[in-house]
């Protein structure tokens, strides 16, 4: 076998392993995970927690009707971001209604991938009517602490994504993003509701031990 022949061989092997390589940290079962969260009840000193004690329990039982899942959508973002290889966020901004056509007309791969982003329902800024940009360095540390297999899932669905980072490769990780981002919103909604339930149950076992 001549020297160019184990040289080329050689390479397409190293090529090959980047392509194939699976994550590093074992592989979650997500729909135990997602059963998991699910079935899930939060205590009140949760719901304070997740606004990073900066509203009463009242108030803050109202804002998490939406913040906890605000805060999960981010964090799937956050992954998205990282599996395509584009920066951080940076501070929120003011809200653009962007056309299709504006779009594709991003001079860049990374101004179009940012323009697909700030088009989604779950986009965060500055004109967002129901909380504000402080409550999320609380609760997304919150949900990494107590529900760490969201950002896991995340990571775990994303980590696929092609080595060459086209319009075609955004297109097809945001539609990933919808799909596994509206299984995670399901989770946690029964889990609110869990919740609740729990809350209910807890009520009525104090006024039965009250008489």
């Amino acid at each position: 076998m001549s020297t160019k022949l184990l040289i080329c061989l050689f390479i397409l092997t190293i090529l090959n392993a980047e392509t194939t390589k699976l994550p590093s940290t074992p592989l979650l079962n997500i729909e135990e995970e997602l059963a998991n969260i699910s079935t899930s009840c939060l205590s009140r000193l949760d719901y304070v927690e997740i606004t990073g004690y900066k509203l009463p329990y009242w108030m803050a039982t109202m804002v998490n009707i939406r913040l906890i899942n605000e805060a999960q959508f981010r964090i799937g973002t956050i992954e998205l971001r990282a599996a395509l290889r584009m920066p951080p966020h940076g501070p929120w901004k003011r809200k653009r209604i962007l056309k299709e056509e504006e779009i594709l007309a991003a001079p860049t791969i990374q101004e179009y991938y940012e323009r697909r982003e700030e088009s989604l329902s779950s986009s965060l800024d500055l004109d967002n009517s129901q909380f504000y940009e402080k409550y999320f360095p609380s609760a997304i540390p919150f949900l990494d602490k107590r529900f760490p297999a969201i950002r896991g899932i995340y990571r775990q669905e994303f980590w696929n994504a092609k080595k060459v980072v086209d319009r075609e490769a955004v297109d097809s990780m945001i539609a990933k993003y919808h799909e596994v981002s509206l299984r995670i919103k399901k989770a946690i909604n029964e889990m609110k509701d869990k919740t609740l339930d729990c809350w209910r149950e807890d009520l009525e076992r104090l006024n039965s031990l009250l008489g």
